[in-house]
């Protein structure tokens, strides 16, 4: 089945040397050594979990699972076999940090790089677990310098304000926000503005709100309710942090902060391609090479303190990038209270949408009250009721949000027509869909990828293909051509035979991008054996994808699908009937089309053309009405692919 990708819509801040290791390699990492350790209790388990993989992908996969203890014993044995014991003392204090056993963390961390930003963490927060709040200070100044080490102010700040110095606090706060902290910071930022409406300062505490949280229409709830405190003079008293909570504070600030450092200089790096004898040689890691990193800190923040929400948000962001929604659904699920609680339903809902579980997202949904159903709930609502077949419900949904969504801003506006173009094709208003993306393409500037996804709409209509081709391909220049925007191309370009060969391709290229992606290899893969390009290796890419997303109803239908072309129509007929009843929630009108080939050519030709009806119901919302159209007049012309063995897979079981 083809990828049905929905795209919901860094100054570089290096890590600390003990915790930038793994990223260098990972990407080709050297054959898992086996390196004995003292502590053995469950390492044969893990032993076995691993076995086959590379370090690298166990390490990868350790923190898919949330096995921090495997990631860190493996990561400490390489530093050991390079005569460096840093990164086995940093988790050993991390442990005892975690238990509260502060003085072993000081102690664990005596002889430490005290210029490493999280090293000092711990150390500073163990003594203010000791009530040592001197040596606290001195520990974090220390690590300070001259005052510009990232995120130095912020939590000197908070360090000042916590040991009762207000005059302190606020000038470190203040230095803070010129050097542009805050805006990693945002829950030490409402410390901050809180400590400016004590002191009297409430416009100052208003203004310092505004500059750090963006316009007050585009606000959510909370914050709306918490700048109206401000204005009144009345926010909450501040309560006391504890060091775990701290501690786990700055290393998800951090982890954030070096997420969009990325992007930033991502863009910068884009702009300095553009230009004339611009060097193109400039590396840049891959995804799941910058995963190892970020989830090594985001997974050591939870290990800290489980409590901590904005880590789990954006730790399950981090494992959504590469594809690993299963496990970024489990992170977010601990989520059942709080401030944050209706945000992490929407975060649920989009997820159990990729795992193609329309209902439990439509039910998350609708436990949002109806004063936080702004555009973005309305878009995700139009597409879960899409994905159950329900397109008068989804239309519905999409005329709100552009109601919603009007006055608030083009983006926003711009977005909601999107969701209307993508419901007025489930309807089969194909002319009604093409005019609203000619309109976007049309006002919009080539680096606005709303711009994008209403070219490559146009790509994806026969009699607009050429029209849309250059919005599209600008949209994918523009976002620096990352591995998502080339799938979305490349998945619509192959569906063209004068755009096939660069639309297999773009398949490819970001396949080598993220080569672990079951997502990615069904495209890929899919592609190959359905226009007939490559069986045996697209079969293989299949089988792969399905080893690692079992519960899958796309790749299992792409799987069967694979079989059926290798002339294997019993395991064809098993595999695509259980893509069905995987996908009974959310239907998708190409499996009954599939599963309608593998009837006809078994002999059950009145099951095929109930199978084809079912695809045809799906009216405009399914690409390929004019095969269908000739199938139910004269059936498939042809005898059935000529049955052959299965290509071998070279390394079962690898990933």
């Amino acid at each position: 089945m083809r990828l049905k990708a929905v795209l919901f819509a860094t100054t570089t801040i290096l890590m600390g040397s003990m915790l930038t290791v793994p990223m260098a390699w990972a990407a080709a990492p050297p054959t898992m050594e086996r390196t004995p350790d003292a502590d053995r209790a469950s390492a044969i388990a893990r032993e076995r979990a691993y076995a086959g993989l590379s370090l690298g992908d166990a390490i990868r996969q350790a923190l898919i699972d949330d096995d921090l203890e495997f990631a860190f014993k493996s990561l400490a044995a390489l530093g050991r076999a390079s005569g460096d014991n840093s990164t086995g003392l940093y988790y050993s204090a991390i442990r005892a940090f975690s238990q509260q056993n502060y003085q072993d963390v000081t102690e664990t961390l005596r002889d430490s790089d005290p210029s490493d930003m999280l090293t000092a963490t711990l150390v500073a927060w163990a003594h203010v677990g000791q009530g040592q709040w001197n040596q606290a200070i001195n520990a974090w100044e220390t690590y300070g310098g001259d005052g510009e080490r990232p995120f130095f102010n912020a939590y000197r700040a908070l360090l000042a304000e916590q040991n009762g110095d207000t005059k302190a606090a606020l000038g470190f706060y203040a230095q803070a926000q010129k050097v542009g902290e805050l805006h990693f910071v945002r829950d030490l930022s409402k410390r901050y503005v809180t400590l400016l409406v004590q002191a009297g300062q409430n416009e100052n505490a208003v203004k310092v709100f505004d500059e750090v949280f963006g316009d007050p229409k585009g606000l959510d709830l909370n914050d709306t309710q918490f700048r109206d405190t401000l204005i009144a003079g009345k926010p909450a008293a501040l309560s006391k942090l504890s060091p775990d909570a701290t501690v786990s504070s700055l290393m998800s600030n951090y982890a954030s902060a070096m997420m969009v450092a990325r992007m930033l200089q991502a863009g910068d790096e884009k702009e300095e391609s553009d230009k004339p004898n611009a060097d193109e040689s400039a590396d840049t890691l891959d995804a799941d090479a910058l995963f190892v990193g970020d989830a090594l800190l985001l997974r050591t923040a939870l290990k800290i303190d489980a409590t901590n929400h904005s880590a789990r948000f954006i730790l399950s962001e981090v494992l959504g990038n590469i594809d690993e929604d299963k496990a970024a659904l489990a992170t977010l699920m601990p989520i059942t209270s709080g401030e944050r609680l209706d945000e992490a339903r929407h975060a649920k809902a989009a997820l159990h949408l990729s795992l193609e579980d329309a209902s439990s997202a439509k039910a998350l949904l609708d436990q949002i009250p109806e004063r936080l159903r702004d555009r973005r709930w309305w878009d995700l609502h139009a597409t879960a009721l899409s994905a159950r077949g329900d397109f008068k419900g989804a239309f519905e949904s999409a005329s709100k949000s552009v109601a919603v969504a009007n006055g608030t801003g083009e983006w926003d506006e711009d977005l909601a027509q999107l969701s209307l173009m993508r419901a007025h094709y489930d309807l089969g208003r194909t002319a009604e869909a093409v005019e609203i993306a000619r309109n976007l393409v049309k006002k919009l500037k080539p680096e606005n990828p709303i711009r994008g996804y209403a070219g490559l709409f146009l790509t994806g209509e026969p009699t607009t293909h050429r029209e849309g081709l250059p919005a599209a391909r600008d949209s994918l220049k523009m976002m620096g051509a990352d591995s998502r925007s080339k799938v979305s191309l490349g998945s619509v370009l192959v569906q063209f035979p004068t755009t096939r060969a660069e639309g297999v391709q773009l398949l490819r290229d970001a396949l080598e991008e993220m080569p672990r992606s079951p997502m990615f290899m069904n495209a890929l893969g899919y592609t190959l054996v359905e226009y007939d390009i490559d069986l045996d290796e697209g079969f293989q890419l299949l089988l792969k994808a399905y080893e690692l997303r079992p519960y899958s109803g796309a790749i299992t239908d792409s799987l069967g699908r694979a079989h059926y072309k290798l002339g294997q129509l019993n395991e064809a007929q098993r595999l695509i009937e259980k893509a069905v009843e995987m996908r009974k929630d959310a239907p998708d009108p190409e499996i009954y089309d599939n599963l309608g080939d593998v009837y006809w050519h078994q002999g059950k030709k009145t099951d095929a053309r109930r199978m084809w009806n079912m695809a045809k119901d799906f009216g405009g919302h399914y690409f390929k009405q004019e095969q269908l159209d000739e199938k139910l007049r004269s059936g498939l012309k042809g005898p059935a692919p000529v049955e052959r063995t299965a290509p071998v897979v070279a390394e079962p079981g690898s990933v």
